[in-house]
């Protein structure tokens, strides 16, 4: 769990055979939590308290299911907020 470190957004597109459009709508949706995720990355890196680094890596890891269900919301089509968190 220690070695958590930022991810691109071509990393959360890797192997999903995206036409054109569908890549444009996520990239759209993921943007910014994506952004926001890897500014935890980065704290995280820097933290020296074992606690808040825990805290850290757990918000982390709920920006990492943010970011599929609103992949999973576009996929199906549904209408998205991009920046609406």
């Amino acid at each position: 769990m220690n070695n958590i470190s930022q991810k691109t957004i071509d990393q959360y597109l890797e192997g999903l055979g995206l036409d054109e459009v569908q890549k444009e709508k996520i990239i759209l949706a993921i943007t910014y939590t994506v952004y926001q995720r890897n500014n935890k990355v980065v704290k995280a890196e820097m933290e020296k308290d074992e606690l808040k680094k825990a805290q850290f890596l757990r918000s982390i890891e709920e920006y990492d299911q943010i970011i599929k269900q609103e992949m999973d919301k576009v996929l199906k089509g549904e209408k998205i907020h991009p920046y609406d968190l």
